[in-house]
């Protein structure tokens, strides 16, 4: 049944004339060929070379998160995991959020699915609080009790982590791609890829 809601959902309307079954046609095709644009080579090796450290830091956060509602404090080789791999994580989607330069993000929000640009812009935004409270939880921690800064750092690292998702399900497939040599540096690359 899940196939069948797939392929009717992906036929024109019954009622459509020819022309304008030739018109939603083209407009699908546009679509699904903005929707798998190349990834240029250099922006997909820092994009992929992240998703280890933001692992690791999501999993070791989520251990002191526990810990923490436990009301025990975290071992200070967990806190430092997690500062690390978050600090790395952080800066290499910093630096691939950067390589795309000013002008590619500027130009991808004027184009038709602006919503992907806007995600880069909020991952970067994020990003700042993130780092923020982190540190400030380094130079005075909690042991244990959750303080407004915790709760800040839990905050955003929580909606960091599903624009990060969604940032993975619309790119992951063209960055590997795109290091397996499927596509070409000089093709007009997505600017928030």
């Amino acid at each position: 049944l899940a196939r069948l809601a797939v392929w009717a959902a992906a036929q024109p309307p019954s009622h459509y004339t020819d022309d304008q079954v030739d018109e939603w046609n083209a407009a699908r095709l546009e679509k699904q060929l903005l929707l798998n644009q190349p990834v240029r080579r250099r922006t997909a090796r820092f994009g992929v070379a992240a998703l280890v450290p933001l692992l690791v830091a999501f999993v070791t956060g989520l251990w002191i998160y526990t810990l923490s509602l436990r009301g025990q404090a975290s071992d200070p080789w967990l806190i430092w995991l997690h500062v690390g791999t978050g600090s790395v994580g952080l800066l290499l989607v910093t630096i691939k959020s950067g390589e795309l330069g000013r002008s590619r993000i500027v130009a991808r929000l004027q184009l038709k699915r602006p919503q992907d640009a806007i995600a880069s812009l909020i991952m970067l935004g994020l990003g700042v609080p993130i780092a923020v409270t982190g540190v400030l939880m380094l130079f005075r921690p909690s042991g244990g009790a959750f303080t407004l800064v915790d709760y800040l750092h839990v905050i955003t690292g929580v909606w960091w982590t599903l624009i990060i998702q969604w940032h993975l399900f619309r790119y992951l497939t063209r960055a590997l791609r795109a290091l397996s040599g499927g596509s070409i540096e000089d093709v007009s690359p997505d600017p928030s890829a």
